[in-house]
């Protein structure tokens, strides 16, 4: 059975060119704990490629922290080639829940929870940059997603 959870916008995080949303989720709480979220930061400033900014690179990036009872979660996605999302995932388990570790390859993905931020930023991204007359990554940062899902 589906529980709501909130998903949360954190804050705008700038870091070598990049500009960067993150968002938290959290089983049973409002938000993840803020130890979770700086890792969510740190995740970020080590998996976005440089330079931010290049002639197939945006320099906008969103971060989703989860933290979850079974696992906690670290989502980094940036957008390329005008429509293309690049997306890692990092996870850790309950008896290590700060040891993240880069699982994109096994072929785990998301879940519902973290489908409503990638569901949003795809929609916003259409909104502000693909069919704006003049894209805006501006307006793109701002459009942000808040509320249970």
């Amino acid at each position: 059975m589906h529980t709501r959870r909130p998903v949360r916008f954190v804050e705008l995080v700038d870091h070598a060119g990049w500009r960067i949303k993150l968002y938290g989720i959290r089983q049973g709480g409002e938000r993840p704990d803020e130890r979770l979220l700086e890792l969510g930061r740190i995740t970020a400033r080590m998996t976005l490629p440089r330079p931010a900014v290049t002639a197939d690179r945006y320099g906008v990036a969103f971060v989703t922290v989860h933290q979850a009872n079974l696992f906690n979660q670290i989502v980094v996605d940036w957008w390329e080639r005008l429509n293309e999302l690049r997306h890692r995932v990092h996870k850790a388990v309950p008896e290590a829940p700060e040891a993240f570790a880069d699982i994109t390859a096994t072929g785990e993905a998301f879940c519902v929870w973290e489908l409503a931020v990638i569901g949003h930023e795809r929609s916003a991204w259409l909104r502000h940059v693909l069919e704006a007359t003049q894209p805006n990554l501006d307006a793109y940062l701002e459009d942000t997603l808040s509320g249970l899902m």
